[in-house]
């Protein structure tokens, strides 16, 4: 292969790496960037096959400029990483298409040691990782097929042995060199996927079904405190304006009401979010720094969470919870003229009871009568009276229709009600012990308050589908297909087949082991390691136990390669000269003749072994005839007996 094939051969892999990396971030950049990019790759292609010339310099400056204008069109300064990215990748893409000198493709390959990385501001599991890692080994494949022009496949393996060898010292240099804060950092890429929002339309709630993207991991300790159903409170919405619930403006205040714990403390591992609450049982306080309790006992942080996070929960029971006038107007205000045949309704029930509990028991025996059906694909309710509408027309829904519904009539019977939003259950991992909670978990609930006695959880959807309250949604064997069909092309779709469901429990072990030893080693747990390992010592023998390791690796390093250059004798020769040093001369100097008549003489006993011995030695190094491997076998083992005899 020609220098130019080879160049453009190798720039056309990297323009088609990019594509990848920019198809694989397609909710992070959007439709319009990757498009541009695929265009890219395709006119890259085109090139390559000599359909069109390459373009000038000036063509080259159009489409710098061209895809400087997608970028902020599409993206946009408010997303600064994905903008930054997305330039640097478009940048590079064009470079390969410019690249027809061994230098700028070399170049160009330099710059991916930063671009690939890149990948992990956006995904930071087990999976980016070996992409990442398969990436990188492609790349330096690709400087030594190019530089050396030596096979690809070649290069693919060279690349793989430095990068398996540079591994354990990188592994070893995050464990002990010591954690410090970064100089200087980028905000966190922000998250597109679906998630939980600080203003939801409970009706489409079930929207969140859909996505099966991890959210958090649990670890519980194992006591009768802790048992199923586990409600993950995440957000308390206590403004309704009579579609959307919203957030209190008391979701980011620290508690300042006294609290006492109540019972065992918990690990909370989250996913990176690019919002700042968090997750919890019940009302809870947390030790980890950065980490707060608001006024309704959830935990929120003052930054976004825009990396990998593992914090420690501690359940607490907040005391003096008194509700004074304005709480109470704000846990009962509705808009005015909505949902009547719904106000009504609570109106008759609560004309009917004497306290909340009768009141509720009203409300549950009316869903249970009419049937009421619990779905994850129920009717779109758009109309202004969408809860009466819900409750005397369609009678079919998701978690959000049931909690707006109990949510609605619990004020309207002048019961301060609110509305909370976050996770149910979990997928238990017997193996390892922890609960996964995915978006599919998703779930919305009420919370009432009873004067004296302070707020309680009322869970509409377990009148209607009580098998909901126990593990993940995806265990629910009532909704399987509809769950299925909502998540799509998934493992989690085919996990009725044993062997798709045991690769994806694989991959999840993984990515937790990855996510819990790797992303979230902080510098706490590093102080906790060390300490452990080296005692009082601990600030001191790490980084000198960094620095003699280097100097080891580069004298092994340093002999290994001496030791390559130096000449590798022949077996044969080798066997001669330790014979020769059994008469502790420099015999091996002389003729093999003249050698052999000083043996014989210092070991007469020895005499026919040493002829045989000598024949064979003459015959391979000085006669044009090669050694049978017979005769090979015959010589290696007369040397060896020869030397073992000599030596009695």
């Amino acid at each position: 292969m020609t220098s130019d094939k080879l160049i453009s051969s190798q720039t056309l892999m990297t323009t088609l790496l990019y594509g990848l990396v920019s198809t694989l971030l397609f909710n992070s950049f959007g439709l319009v960037f990757t498009c541009a990019m695929l265009l890219i790759v395709l006119f890259k292609l085109a090139i390559y096959k000599n359909l069109v010339k390459g373009p000038s310099e000036k063509m080259i400056n159009l489409l710098a400029f061209t895809i400087i204008l997608v970028v902020f069109v599409a993206i946009g300064f408010s997303n600064l990483v994905e903008m930054f990215v997305s330039l640097l990748l478009g940048a590079c893409a064009l470079k390969t298409i410019q690249a027809k000198t061994k230098k700028q493709a070399m170049s160009v390959q330099l710059l991916n040691f930063f671009v690939y990385p890149c990948f992990f501001i956006f995904s930071q599991n087990v999976l980016s990782l070996l992409f990442v890692l398969a990436l990188l080994v492609i790349n330096l494949a690709q400087m030594l097929w190019i530089e050396h022009e030596i096979e690809l496949r070649s290069a693919i393996r060279q690349a793989t042995k430095h990068l398996l060898l540079a591994l354990p010292l990188a592994a070893i240099m995050v464990v002990l060199l010591p954690k410090v804060s970064p100089f200087w950092q980028l905000p966190g890429a922000k998250k597109t996927q679906t998630g939980l929002s600080e203003d939801i339309d409970p009706f489409e709630i079930s929207e969140l079904s859909r996505s099966d993207e991890l959210v958090f991991r649990a670890i519980l300790p194992d006591n009768a405190q802790m048992k199923p159903p586990f409600y993950w409170r995440t957000l308390v919405h206590d403004k309704f304006d009579g579609k959307r619930w919203r957030i209190s403006a008391h979701h980011d205040v620290p508690l300042q009401a006294p609290y006492r714990a109540v019972g065992e403390s918990y690990t909370i591992i989250a996913r990176p979010s690019g919002k700042t609450w968090l997750y919890n049982l019940g009302q809870a306080k947390s030790v980890t720094r950065g980490v707060n309790t608001n006024h309704f006992g959830t935990l929120f942080m003052q930054n976004h969470l825009s990396s990998s996070m593992e914090y420690q929960v501690t359940p607490i029971h907040v005391t003096g919870a008194g509700m004074v006038n304005w709480q109470y107007r704000l846990n009962t205000a509705l808009p005015e003229e909505i949902n009547p045949l719904a106000t009504a309704m609570a109106i008759r029930w609560d004309n009917a009871t004497d306290n909340t509990a009768d009141f509720i028991e009203q409300m549950k025996q009316y869903f249970i009568e009419h049937r009421f059906r619990y779905s994850l694909k129920p009717a779109r309710i758009s109309d202004r009276d969408s809860i009466d509408t819900f409750l005397t027309e369609t009678r079919e829904g998701f978690c959000g229709h049931y909690a707006a519904s109990a949510a609605f009539m619990l004020r309207a019977a002048g019961i301060p009600a609110r509305l909370v939003s976050g996770y149910l259950g979990g997928e238990y991992n017997e193996e390892r012990g922890y609960y996964s909670v995915y978006q599919y978990d998703a779930h919305a609930w009420v919370e009432y308050y009873v004067p004296q006695q302070g707020w309680y959880r009322l869970d509409p959807t377990a009148w209607v589908a009580p098998d909901r309250l126990i593990g993940s949604l995806s265990e629910l064997t009532e909704l399987e297909d509809e769950f299925k069909d909502n998540l799509g092309l998934s493992l989690m779709t085919y996990s009725n087949l044993a062997l798709v469901n045991w690769v994806r429990l694989q991959i999840e072990q993984l990515d937790y082991q990855w996510t819990r030893w790797v992303l979230n080693f902080d510098h706490q747990k590093q102080s906790r390691l060390l300490r452990d390992l080296f005692g009082q010592y601990h600030r001191v023998l790490p980084a000198l136990s960094v620095f003699l390791l280097l100097i080891a690796m580069f004298v092994a390093r340093f002999w290994y390669l001496q030791r390559k250059q130096l000449v590798k004798l022949p077996e044969a020769v080798r066997l001669h000269h330790a014979i020769c040093k059994l008469a502790g001369k420099e015999l091996h100097k002389l003729t093999p003749s003249q050698a052999l008549l000083t043996l014989k003489s210092q070991y007469p006993g020895l005499s026919r072994e040493l002829e045989e011995f000598n024949q064979y030695f003459i015959k391979s190094r000085f006669s044009q005839a090669q050694l049978t491997k017979a005769e090979a076998t015959r010589m290696k083992a007369l040397g060896r007996l020869i030397i073992k005899k000599a030596k009695k």
